[in-house]
């Protein structure tokens, strides 16, 4: 598997349908649901308004992808009715997942850039304006392919220079990363990832740097601790996930996930259950 499939496997892609219809005036979505979403817009003109940020324009169909928890609203220019089908999507921004934390906030653009939507697309809205049984689930699946083929044309775009989206684009590092996202619990050292890349051990660690923009350490520690809270968050236990994640030991987990969280395992899923 290539490194964006390995860390799929950790976190996997999800999408549901969540409105279908014409908006005429404004929808707002995202408000402190903790999930990101996207929007497909089959007809007319949108705005996209985030929160505390600069608006974005859809002036013909396209997609509207906000990847992780952001209010926002999207408007219908005057005297328009623009049709739109959403969804709510997931991919562990809720653990801290790596790829979830290196998109962007949000991501606009006309279905005529992205030529390879269009067999899914037709597939969607066929479905949709259906009533074939099993509906639901077969526009949820078809919405995931979407979000898959949109995080996947932001790393072939290459138009983000650094971190995550860069490194999975780089041939030397996406080695590394693939080695480290299939088995976090492996004895990673800088000479056994320089090796996946096939670099030698000063080179890789510079190049690593400058592209990722943390060391490769750091970023391991970071994917080990996102994987075992994406695993607590599944129901799984601490000693489980400590030892999936590459943890030496439970205690040793604890002791990390309190550095990195600032509250015991307990103590932050008790939080999450509340919230």
């Amino acid at each position: 598997m290539d490194a964006l499939d390995t860390l799929f496997a950790h976190f996997k892609p999800a999408a549901r349908m969540s409105f279908s219809g014409a908006v005429c005036g404004m929808l707002a979505d995202g408000h402190d649901d903790g999930l990101g979403h996207l929007h497909l817009l089959r007809a007319g003109r949108i705005t996209v308004q985030p929160h505390a940020s600069r608006a974005l324009h859809l002036a013909e169909p396209g997609a509207v992808l906000v990847p992780r928890s952001l209010p926002h609203t999207l408007t219908a220019d005057e005297g328009n009715d623009a049709t739109l089908v959403c969804a709510t999507v997931e991919i562990g921004a809720h653990a801290g997942a790596p790829l979830a934390l290196a998109l962007p906030a949000v991501i606009a653009m006309p279905f005529s850039t992205l030529p390879q939507l269009r067999p899914a697309l037709e597939l969607l809205f066929s479905e949709f304006d259906g009533a074939n049984c099993g509906r639901q689930t077969a526009l949820d699946r078809l919405l995931e392919y979407i979000f898959i083929c949109l995080i996947r044309h932001q790393i072939d775009a290459g138009v983000v220079r650094q971190g995550l989206l860069a490194g999975l684009a780089d041939p030397h590092l996406s080695r590394s990363l693939a080695g480290m996202h299939e088995n976090p619990q492996r004895h990673w050292t800088l000479e056994t990832l320089a090796e996946e890349a096939n670099l030698s051990r000063a080179r890789f660690a510079e190049h690593f740097h400058q592209i990722m923009g943390l060391p490769p350490i750091s970023y391991l520690a970071a994917l080990r601790m996102s994987v075992a809270q994406e695993l607590l968050l599944r129901g799984r236990p601490a000693k489980v996930a400590a030892t999936r994640a590459g943890y030496s030991s439970a205690a040793a987990f604890t002791r990390a996930f309190v550095r990195s969280v600032g509250q015991s395992p307990t103590q932050w899923l008790a939080a999450r259950a509340q919230s």
